[in-house]
């Protein structure tokens, strides 16, 4: 006995050819473009950040609370010009940092002041559920937590722009971004920021 599948509103019927391969028709798209446009794609952004010193510094922090993984595809740093300051600098992406005066002192959300945690969609109301702090000149380097990228820069001023593919931040898990600045610094206006997107097997649209 054989069952037709049919389209319930145009009542035709799915084609399986001599095979046994059933034909269909689709459309692709990368994933963090159908995110965007189910309102699930987001910037996280520090804002401007003034580091008056040369020392290792904590300046983005960002814990997941979605029940969904947090995708995170780039990281995107901003650097002015520096005063005093020469040479290089590094930056550093940290797995898990769970302590540090960025988390555990004051700690400063990203979208107080100038920071932004912003949707890309422009008509989507949707927000995410995360801990964002962003970091001062007095926040030093994480005490726990592992560096798991870290990058060393002879362009020390302008934007650069680090794609991760694709980093997962599963709920209770956080990433953290430590920058030090080039030597002798003693005032640099930077931001930080993250490129990211909610991975969910059925993304239901909120626009």
């Amino acid at each position: 006995m054989s069952t037709a599948i049919s389209d319930g509103r145009t009542h035709n019927t799915l084609l399986v050819d001599q095979n046994n391969r059933a034909h269909t028709t689709a459309t692709t798209e990368p994933i963090q473009d159908h995110a965007c446009e189910s309102g699930a794609k987001f910037n996280i952004n520090t804002g401007d950040i003034t580091l008056t010193d040369a020392t290792d510094t904590s300046v983005l922090y960002v814990k997941n609370n979605e029940d969904n993984d947090l995708v995170i595809t780039s990281l995107i740093y901003n650097l002015g010009a520096s005063t005093g300051g020469s040479g290089d600098v590094l930056l550093n992406v940290i797995r898990n940092p769970t302590t540090g005066t960025i988390i555990d002192t004051t700690p400063t959300n990203v979208d107080v002041g100038t920071g932004v945690s912003a949707n890309q969609n422009f008509g989507s109301n949707k927000s995410l559920s995360i801990d964002a702090y962003k970091g001062a000149t007095a926040d030093n380097t994480f005490t726990d937590g592992s560096v798991t990228v870290s990058t060393r820069s002879a362009a020390n001023t302008g934007r650069i722009v680090i794609s991760l593919g694709s980093v997962i931040i599963p709920k209770g898990s956080s990433i953290g971004v430590s920058y030090t600045p080039p030597t002798s610094n003693t005032s640099q206006i930077c931001q930080f920021a993250i490129a990211c997107f909610l991975k969910t097997s059925v993304v239901q649209s909120d626009v």
